[in-house]
């Protein structure tokens, strides 16, 4: 968090940071055109494991009529622009290989750390993930903490009884943005089905790589892109992959989680 911010700092160009790590915007300078939205290290508990973690972003346009309010305020509207108007988004991905995937309103791409130079090289030009998948990528552990609807989606897709007469297969890692990036190289539905993802830094950049690479982002019920934020943290469900699949799982109704007893783990 306070690398990025640095950085952010040094470039002048950005006026707001909105981060995971912090209650409020960060106010950086009046001159910068651009706000970003970040979680800076997803992932953070599975490091000791040496599990995948990653960095997620997203980027709007500073909102000039906001420039005679105070400071706090006009930071926080700033950060509270609904996904709709990304002007672009990306995550960082730390696994056995560093890859940068972003977009700028105009296809997904992905680049790979080259550590011999320190360049990323562009080797995933136009991402396109597939209409439909065949894996799925969920805790179901919490199955019995579900709704009748998400129940009756896993267990029609496991069966090979859907829309796809083949039967689906579980990849899990427990990493947001490593579970997103296989779904957008393979194809299928990433989901969490409980209002624990942040709609601010991780949902909306997320979704809009999504929609880029021609895949959709929803909470069950709406768009991701479309929904306007009220809070900085505002948490909710969150479906991203392929358009079949998120089709598909829409139409068996309720699939958001409500029943939370809280989990260790």
């Amino acid at each position: 968090n306070e690398i990025i911010l640095s950085c952010l700092r040094n470039s002048g160009k950005v006026a707001v940071m909105a981060s995971e790590e912090d209650d409020a915007p960060v106010w950086i300078t009046d001159d910068g055109p651009f706000v970003v939205v970040t979680d800076p290290l997803d992932g953070s508990r599975n490091i000791d494991a040496s599990i995948p973690t990653g960095t997620i972003f997203g980027i709007y346009n500073r909102l000039i009529e906001l420039d005679s309010l105070a400071v706090e305020e006009k930071a926080m509207l700033n950060s509270l622009q609904s996904g709709g108007r990304l002007i672009a988004a990306g995550y960082v991905l730390y696994s056995s290989a560093t890859i940068l995937c972003t977009s700028f309103g105009s296809g997904a791409h992905a680049f790979t750390l080259d550590h011999s130079t320190g360049d990323f090289v562009l080797t995933h030009p136009n991402i396109k993930i597939p209409p439909r998948g065949q894996i799925y990528s969920v805790n179901d552990a919490r199955y019995f903490d579900w709704p009748e609807g998400l129940r009756r989606y896993i267990d029609t897709i496991r069966q090979g009884k859907g829309k796809f007469p083949k039967k689906y297969s579980a990849r899990y890692i427990c990493s947001l943005v490593a579970d997103f990036h296989r779904t957008l190289m393979y194809g299928g539905v990433a989901m969490n089905p409980r209002d624990h993802l942040r709609l601010v830094y991780e949902a909306n950049p997320l979704s809009f790589l999504a929609e880029q690479a021609g895949g959709k982002g929803s909470d069950g019920k709406h768009r991701i892109l479309s929904i306007q934020p009220i809070k900085l943290h505002q948490r909710l469900p969150l479906f991203l992959g392929s358009p079949d699949d998120i089709d598909e799982l829409e139409s068996y109704g309720d699939v958001q989680q409500t029943v939370n007893p809280g989990y260790d783990v």
